[in-house]
């Protein structure tokens, strides 16, 4: 098990974590994907996130991050305790970001 001390607390650090721990070719699939296609990360990346971020051995801190961020606030009483959403919250914000990062580098090529 990962040391508690080391696990994230927050989606910015999650997701700065992730990437981080992408190779290009990772990055470039997620990046691609479409929206509807993010499911197909839940049983290899979502794995990945769900047991080295301790979403499964009590990183209240990050599952209640993603439980407010992404719900209303009788939704996120649901689901705060649920890595699975918690997971899947991640990946979908890593999308944003590489979707984000990618948009930024084209703009800067093209200036």
């Amino acid at each position: 098990m990962p040391d508690p001390s080391l696990w994230p607390k927050t989606i910015d650090d999650a997701v700065e974590r992730v990437i981080a721990s992408m190779s290009e070719k990772e990055k470039s699939e997620l990046g691609n994907s479409s929206e509807k296609e993010l499911i197909n990360f839940h049983f290899g990346l979502g794995w990945v996130i769900r047991n080295e971020f301790g979403l499964y051995q009590g990183n209240d801190a990050l599952l209640k991050a993603c439980a407010r961020s992404r719900f209303n606030t009788f939704e996120s009483l649901i689901f705060m305790n649920d890595p699975d959403e918690a997971s899947g919250f991640i990946i979908e914000e890593v999308w944003k970001r590489l979707k984000r990062d990618a948009q930024t580098m084209s703009q800067r090529l093209i200036s």
